[in-house]
């Protein structure tokens, strides 16, 4: 299986080494490149932009976005102006876009489902 994750802070990094332990293929990204650069070392892929990114995910792409709550709008927006993303909601199966779940307050669901739609 192959899985990119945007956020490679404590909880992200560790959970692509579980991932890349348990056999499965990474690609990464973060604002840091140190981030990134350590998590190559350890057979991740890495990307330098959201761009980038997106182009070394295989389709349908599946996206881990393990980011602070105030960071999800730029990342999202940063994502949809590639025009790759569809939004889907969380009873519908992840086989392509973007994958809202989780738990948080409905109104920024909402948005955030949105600003995905809206771009086309």
């Amino acid at each position: 299986m192959q899985l990119g994750m945007i956020g490679l802070g404590r909880m992200g990094a560790n959970m692509v080494r579980r991932l890349l332990t348990g056999g499965h293929h990474c690609v990464v990204f973060d604002r840091s490149a140190q981030a990134v650069a350590e998590l190559v070392k350890e057979k991740a892929i890495g990307a330098g932009s959201v761009a980038e990114f997106a182009k070394q995910l295989a389709k349908p792409r599946a996206i881990w976005l393990m980011v602070p709550v105030g960071a999800v709008d730029d990342t999202i927006a940063a994502a949809t102006s590639l025009r790759h993303w569809v939004a889907k909601r969380p009873a519908e199966p992840p086989s392509k876009g973007i994958y809202i779940a989780g738990r948080m307050v409905p109104a920024i669901w909402s948005k955030w489902c949105t600003m995905v739609s809206n771009t086309g």
